[in-house]
């Protein structure tokens, strides 16, 4: 079984792969006051919980896009198992061209998304990773990534406007049928958020698809804001929340056997 681990500024995701099957997925929060050994024991325990011994484990992929937690995370891996461990970054196999000035500049995550996402929808492709930003990302029917943009994610605009703001208050993002027109504070701030968040990626997925190579392009969300940051658009946005687990396990696969996906 493939131990997949993607490690990002609020958490690190974790999936184990029976081959293509993903056994289980789980969370814990990016805590770098943790330990390597205390991030062993964590997922130690959710291997247990899930009916998984560490023996069981034949490799681990790692993608991060936090270098403080990089060593930290892979020392945890190397207490748990002794099976190889593989990390997302310059000279590993990808599967797709990388067109951006500085290849290595692409993100653990985004290289692992563009993998799952060619695989499973095909070429052309818009991607959305939601999580602490909101990432998006063309991939143009050649294979070809192009490169993106990053937006403010949601919770992390919220906590801005807060701090920076003497009378607004604190507020709980949720995503209901309402009107754009808040009646109080706390409301105005959310929709704000929601319709905002929503008015930049349709207007991005419009200004994508308008570049050569982009038309028709499948558009893909996934990431722990995915259903807020996705759910005022008017595109259609397929999501999935488990498509950086999912390219990890391909990331693996690629480099292991030196096939293209």
């Amino acid at each position: 079984m493939l131990l997949a681990v993607d490690i990002g500024n609020s958490n690190i995701d974790l999936g184990v792969f029976d081959g293509r099957d993903l056994r289980f997925r789980a969370k814990l929060s990016a805590a770098a006051e943790r330990s390597a050994d205390e991030y062993a024991a964590l997922m130690y325990d959710l291997l247990r919980i899930n009916g998984l011994s560490r023996d069981s484990l034949h490799g681990c992929m790692m993608g991060s896009v936090v270098p403080h937690l990089t060593g930290l995370v892979r020392e945890a891996v190397a207490t748990l198992t002794a099976a190889p461990v593989l990390q997302v970054g310059p000279g590993v196999k990808t599967g797709f061209r990388i067109r951006i000035d500085d290849p290595s500049q692409l993100g653990a995550d985004l290289a692992a998304d563009t993998a799952a996402a060619l695989a499973e929808y095909g070429a052309p492709v818009i991607l959305i990773d939601a999580g602490t930003v909101t990432t998006l990302a063309a991939v143009d029917r050649d294979r070809s990534y192009l490169g993106g943009c990053i937006l403010p994610g949601l919770h992390t605009s919220a906590q801005m406007m807060k701090s920076a703001t003497a009378l607004l208050p604190a507020i709980s993002l949720s995503a209901g049928e309402e009107q754009a027109i808040g009646k109080n504070s706390a409301d105005a701030m959310r929709l704000g958020l929601l319709y905002g968040s929503a008015m930049m990626v349709d207007g991005f997925i419009d200004r994508f698809l308008a570049v050569e190579g982009m038309a028709g392009a499948h558009i893909v969300a996934t990431g722990g804001s995915v259903a807020l940051v996705t759910g005022k658009c008017r595109h259609t946005i397929l999501q999935d929340r488990d498509l950086t687990l999912k390219g990890l396990r391909l990331l693996y696969e690629l480099n292991q056997k030196g096939k293209r996906l």
